[in-house]
């Protein structure tokens, strides 16, 4: 079009377009045979290409057996007495994709999309985030105060769960972070919660841990399904993106700032560590003002919006996932702990075979919530009133 409009001055074309004569004279000729598409770049003389018949026996057998590159070069040896290379047949299969039945790539399965989850028209305990914390986190502890925690055999898991609304936390502790423990620590919360006289319906929203179920269908399947007997909802989160339980991280924080970096050198044992997790998470929930509730603690925003919610709710006492978990009943297949060495029969998760209530006992009793504790000594518990580590 250009040349019709400056007399058909090749050079000039050239120049204005970016490109050399030679090009120009290319189009004109391909526009004289009225086809103005690339032509192929594939060589006329190719003397080692496979013969066409050999190719689509290839493509054929290909389809028939769906083998891979190797061992279809075998099968074409021994029964087509065609000798065929493995590397070229795996050319010959991705220049001809197009006609190959079966690609051999497994179909991927579309996860179905999150919903969305509305923090901020929550009620009390409609929404709880559940997570994970790795107590030896070297970013918040220095390797002296880890290699203290090693030396005194501190667990190293401190298990969450957080009510959006209210800030109100539950923790646990566990030695190994295990489907078993995590099935454990949900319906100890769950217990918790409906004994205190929490009633609304629960949506638990978690990361995509294998202590959650993870990438495992049937154990998220079957794990909805209970949970759905107690009332409850889960929600995964999208894989690689914590700010979908950015309260719990935050608390996280707050659990280094507050206890772990100002009393690490000062747990000496296990029993030691979940004396002074009940002081600190009592201090959390009673005593710390939260500036996201207005300068108030968890406990008093939650009795402003429950007032006939059970004050000993606030009586939070943390124990150890895994005798418990072991203790509680025959748990079936892949949830049991491993170094218990236990296997019972079953393929899906089985409800231990007793009511609710009697549930609730079971497991405040293994436990230890039954507020044997004398919890006015927490009344003044303070991160800031620290204990000397002990000799030797």
């Amino acid at each position: 079009e250009y040349l019709k409009t400056n007399g058909g001055n090749i050079s000039d074309a050239a120049r204005v377009f970016g490109i050399t004569r030679p090009v120009v004279y290319d189009i004109l000729s391909k526009q004289a045979t009225g086809d103005l598409r690339d032509r192929s770049r594939v060589p006329k003389h190719q003397p080692n290409k496979t013969p066409t018949q050999v190719e689509q026996q290839v493509i054929d057998a290909r389809n028939k057996t769906r083998m891979g590159p190797q061992r279809l070069s075998i099968h074409l040896a021994k029964y087509d007495q065609v000798n065929v290379p493995a590397g070229t047949i795996r050319h010959i299969l991705r220049r001809n994709r197009q006609q190959l039945i079966y690609s051999g790539l497994p179909a991927r399965r579309r996860r179905a999309k999150r919903e969305f989850v509305d923090w901020y028209s929550a009620k009390p305990f409609e929404i709880v985030q559940v997570d994970v914390k790795y107590i030896r986190d070297q970013k918040a502890l220095t390797k002296q105060q880890i290699l203290y925690l090693d030396r005194c055999a501190i667990p190293n898991y401190q298990w969450d769960a957080i009510d959006v609304n209210s800030r109100f936390k539950l923790i646990a502790y566990s030695r190994e972070r295990s489907w078993t423990n995590g099935l454990c620590f949900y319906l100890w919360v769950i217990a918790w919660l409906r004994s205190h006289g929490v009633s609304v319906r629960i949506v638990f929203t978690v990361d995509n841990g294998e202590e959650f179920g993870g990438k495992s269908w049937l154990k998220v399947k079957e794990l909805r399904k209970l949970l759905s007997g107690f009332g409850c909802r889960l929600i995964q989160n999208h894989k690689g993106h914590p700010e979908e339980n950015a309260h719990l991280e935050r608390s996280h924080r707050t659990d280094d700032d507050e206890f772990y970096k100002l009393r690490a050198l000062a747990l000496h044992s296990e029993d030691h560590l979940l004396d002074e997790a009940t002081g600190y998470i009592y201090y959390y929930n009673n005593l710390r003002e939260h500036s996201s509730l207005g300068y108030q603690s968890p406990f008093a925003h939650l009795k402003q919006q429950l007032p006939d919610l059970d004050d000993t709710i606030r009586y939070l006492q943390p124990f150890m996932l895994d005798d418990v978990s072991v203790a509680l009943g025959p748990w079936s297949g892949y949830n049991v702990l491993a170094q218990h060495l236990v296997r019972c029969p079953g393929h899906t998760i089985q409800f231990m075979g007793f009511g609710y209530d009697e549930y609730i006992r079971r497991i405040g009793e293994l436990a230890k919530l039954d507020g044997r504790r004398g919890w006015k000594q927490y009344e003044s518990w303070t991160p800031y009133r620290l204990q000397s580590p002990p000799e030797g």
